[in-house]
């Protein structure tokens, strides 16, 4: 095994070259030969989503009658890019040391899971179940697991567990003074269940127009989309009293206008953004009549006035609302846990 010293260098995000990053190192540096690799990342430098990586593997000669090598004209170039990476990476770390065929896998995914219960000797459902609940790549062994109705069963009783422990972090949240609107979008990633078992997952990027970024662009199963923006739940002046009624505070006419103009910008600029995420990202998305979600705020951070009232005064600013609707942190995630105990009392009836 070589000692020497290896030299390693990056490059900045491309803006124009729509690369995200890159990574040199020296392979070698020889009196005739230089080589190098490199891993670059593309995609968008502004919002750092990665489309795909590229390794390349590159040499150099010496310019004639120069100490200098030419870097502008490499004598050889190999390249593989994104799953060929990971085959290549797995090849050089010895996992093929015999023939066969093989199907790499994620060592934190459901499947990596399954086998290492397998290995151990310990698949009974409970076990399966427990173990399995940490991941979010269910999707993936679901189809295998309902030929065991046992082991379906324990999945998803061991999934109902964790997602009961996620809205009880997301309630704790919600009423500490200190939590931002931020702490609670990071909170809430990645878990659209939250917002109702109609969503299948959120948009491939949150800047579907040219001039906005959404909180979260949730999915509908038809490809429809539902904008949801999330405010902070310490809102003091989430309703006030306005001559002899009570109505909505100005923090929630803002985060439903700015909602309104979310939803005018789509409206305008759907049908020809359908057809550009179609023609270049292969994703269908349905940009007609497009509704919205605002959440914000807490009773328990509004003085003198109690939750009963609050939601009254919420819902008959709703009532004059036709694609939006405002709900508060507490209406979110008790519409969550009920969905949650439905689940639970289909399941013990089972």
């Amino acid at each position: 095994m070589s000692t020497e010293d290896v030299t390693a260098w990056s490059l900045a995000p491309s803006e124009e070259e729509g690369r995200f990053g890159a990574i040199n190192v020296t392979i070698k540096n020889g009196r005739d030969v230089f080589k190098k690799a490199t891993i670059s990342r593309f995609g968008n430098p502004l919002t750092g989503e990665i489309r795909s990586e590229q390794l390349s593997l590159e040499s150099f000669g010496r310019i004639p009658g120069s100490n200098e090598f030419d870097f502008e004209n490499p004598k050889s170039r190999w390249y593989c890019e994104n799953g060929e990476i990971e085959t290549l990476a797995a090849f050089l770390s010895g996992a093929f040391s015999t023939a066969g065929k093989y199907r790499l896998i994620d060592a934190a995914s459901a499947s990596a899971t399954i086998l290492s219960l397998l290995d151990s000797g310990d698949l009974d459902p409970g076990a399966l179940g427990a173990a399995l609940a940490g991941h979010e790549d269910l999707a993936s062994v679901v189809k295998a697991l309902t030929a065991s109705a046992s082991g379906l069963s324990a999945v998803e009783a061991a999934v109902i567990a964790r997602r009961r422990g996620i809205l009880a972090d997301l309630k704790q949240r919600a009423v500490d003074p200190r939590t931002t609107e931020r702490d609670m979008q990071g909170a809430l990633e990645g878990h659209t269940w939250i917002f109702g078992g109609q969503y299948v997952g959120i948009a491939h990027r949150r800047n579907l127009t040219m001039l906005d970024e959404y909180d979260i662009p949730l999915v509908e199963a038809t490809g429809a989309l539902h904008v949801v923006e999330l405010k902070g739940p310490n809102i003091k002046d989430l309703v006030k009293k306005h001559r002899n009624h009570q109505v909505v505070g100005n923090d929630v006419h803002l985060a439903v206008g700015q909602l309104m103009n979310y939803i005018k910008q789509l409206d305008q600029q759907g049908a020809a953004m359908e057809q550009a995420f179609r023609n270049e990202h292969g994703v269908e998305y349905d940009m007609s009549r497009l509704c919205g979600t605002v959440v914000i705020g807490h009773s328990k951070h509004v003085p003198d006035y109690s939750r009963k009232q609050i939601d009254q005064i919420i819902r008959t600013f709703n009532s004059h609302l036709s694609r939006i609707q405002v709900l508060t942190y507490e209406d979110l995630l008790d519409r969550a846990e009920m969905a949650l105990r439905f689940e639970e009392d289909s399941l013990d009836s089972a």
